[in-house]
């Protein structure tokens, strides 16, 4: 079962991440809302009404399976919990709803070139996560749609919200002072690290690893007891992060070398220097505080409309159609349905 916190994500989220590109990070499947695809006539109840406009419950267990993507409907299973995290995806339908509409009231539309691109990059991205993408749970057609309104969604926060966002030089130059010792007090280093129980598998891979160094850390993935194992050892240490005896078994090393059998407290280690890590001068992280400073602004502009949006619509709520007890931000009595 996933925390609660973790799927109660807001659409304002969802658009940051697709101001550069349509990103894979959230599942995009079925929804109403969107004139990409002609939908057939909806039977299902009318749960949502925003400034008028209907939105039908099917078009919300659609968003729901998109939500959840490979955790539907297992996720689902608990009632106390599905209530709870149906009320906050019900929360995230009706901002996103809401956008939506407002984005066709402006003319906003998605090309097909828009959504088959944003299609393949959710194919390639769930490919290099390994990921096993329940495809069965929803249509093609809906998934365009979804996509579709999604793309709405950050193409309205473009045109009406973010415009003329920027981060001036002073703010740059203002956040790098702030967190000055961040960046140059980088006197760590970067390392690969076997750790295995007993010294006589780690000589055995000491001298596996002085004939091949470069195959460190196949060696790691094969061997090595510690948690980092699953990607190849590779770990940043501070200096004076790691018991003396460690570190000093660390420090001597070139990089690319490879140091001797150490024991801890912990086991038998052996590590390779990857990378030392350098003061960064201002120039060297400039681009990174930018887009930091600017994806921090864009978000905190887009929860603010967003809680504005919320406020002056016209939002009415069939709870008893819902089909589960709703205990969202839409409960008050103002929005009984």
């Amino acid at each position: 079962m996933l925390p609660f916190g973790l799927m109660n994500a807001r659409v304002s989220i969802c658009a940051i991440v697709l101001l550069g590109a349509v990103s894979s990070g959230c599942r995009l499947f079925g929804s109403r809302g969107s004139n990409v695809t002609a939908a057939p006539v909806d039977t299902s109840p009318v749960v949502l009404e925003i400034n008028g406009s209907q939105e039908y419950r099917s078009s919300f267990e659609r968003f729901v399976k998109a939500r959840l993507s490979d955790f539907y409907p297992q996720t689902l299973q608990n009632e106390t919990d599905s209530d709870q995290l149906r009320s906050g995806l019900f929360d995230e339908f009706v901002l996103r709803q809401l956008i939506v509409l407002k984005a066709g009231k402006l003319g906003l539309n998605a090309t097909d070139e828009e959504i088959g691109r944003a299609i393949a990059e959710q194919h390639q991205q769930t490919t290099l996560e390994g990921t096993d993408e329940n495809l069965t749970t929803l249509a093609s057609s809906e998934r365009r749609i979804e996509i579709a309104n999604d793309l709405l969604t950050m193409k309205y926060y473009q045109t009406a919200v973010l415009t003329g966002l920027g981060v001036s030089s002073e703010e740059i130059e203002g956040y790098y002072r702030e967190h000055e010792a961040r960046y140059q007090e980088r006197n760590g280093f970067y390392v690969r690290e076997v750790r295995v129980s007993t010294s006589e598998e780690a000589n055995r891979i000491e001298q596996q690893a002085l004939r091949k160094p470069d195959d460190f850390a196949t060696l790691v993935r094969q061997h090595s007891a510690a948690p980092n194992a699953v990607n190849g050892g590779l770990i940043y240490y501070a200096t004076q992060q790691l018991p003396p005896v460690l570190e000093d078994a660390i420090t001597p090393l070139r990089v690319g070398s490879i140091s001797k059998v150490v024991r801890s407290n912990y086991g038998f280690h052996i590590f390779k220097l990857e990378a030392r890590a350098e003061p960064l001068p201002l120039e060297k992280v400039r681009r990174q505080i930018e887009e930091d400073l600017l994806r921090t602004k864009n978000q905190k502009l887009i929860d603010s409309y967003n809680e504005r949006a919320l406020a002056e619509a016209q939002i009415k709520v069939f709870h008893d159609r819902l089909g589960f007890n709703y205990r969202g931000r839409l409960s008050r009595p103002k929005n009984e349905g």
